[in-house]
């Protein structure tokens, strides 16, 4: 083991300190070591929020499957629902979901200005019209959902976006804003 197997073990004690529950690194349980095989194959990691799910597999488990279904697949791109979840992240002032979204998004070849713009300014984004109006959907469901609703679905159908597509973007902004509100009261650390 190299020094930077010392240096992240070190780094993800020191985040396990800061969190106000445990985090599982080395899972005992065969149900949530298959779930972070999967979790690592699909996001290229075991992200802190997993991590503190596992303290109950069967959340671990139900949590897992919405967020594969919601994130990887289904109608929407997965630029378009990382974008939507940093850009929910960012409204709510989540560091880790901040974080976990802008590295997902650049490991999906999003340059580091537009993952910027994301996050700081969501409506110069350079997405299609139709991507574009299902992103803002979503960012009134987080910050005003009773503002704008039947204006905002109109437009979303003026660019073609299905009924299907609509709901996946509240779906995606819905889930995330959980997220956040539960790694806030976790205290999970910023992923580096």
């Amino acid at each position: 083991m190299g020094r930077g197997a010392d240096t992240d073990r070190s780094v993800f004690a020191l985040r396990c300190q800061m969190s106000r529950i445990t985090l599982i690194e080395n899972p005992a349980d065969e149900r949530v070591k298959a779930i972070f095989e999967d979790v690592r194959t699909q996001m290229g990691g075991i992200p802190y929020l997993f991590r503190a799910y596992a303290n109950s597999p069967p959340l671990l488990e139900h949590f897992w499957e919405q967020y594969r279904n919601l994130m990887f697949i289904g109608r929407l791109s997965r630029p378009l629902k990382e974008a939507i979840a940093l850009m929910v992240s960012a409204d709510n002032h989540c560091d880790y979901g901040i974080s976990l979204h802008s590295h997902a998004l650049e490991s999906l070849g999003v340059p580091a200005k537009e993952i910027l713009r994301i996050r700081t300014d969501p409506d110069h984004a350079h997405f299609p019209p139709k991507e574009h109006v299902l992103l803002e959907v979503a960012r009134h469901a987080n910050i005003a959902p009773h503002d704008h609703g039947e204006r905002l679905i109109t437009e979303a159908r003026k660019t073609e976006a299905t009924d299907a597509e609509i709901l996946e973007a509240l779906a995606v902004s819905g889930m995330i804003a959980g997220t956040n509100r539960t790694a806030d009261m976790l205290g999970l650390q910023a992923m580096i």
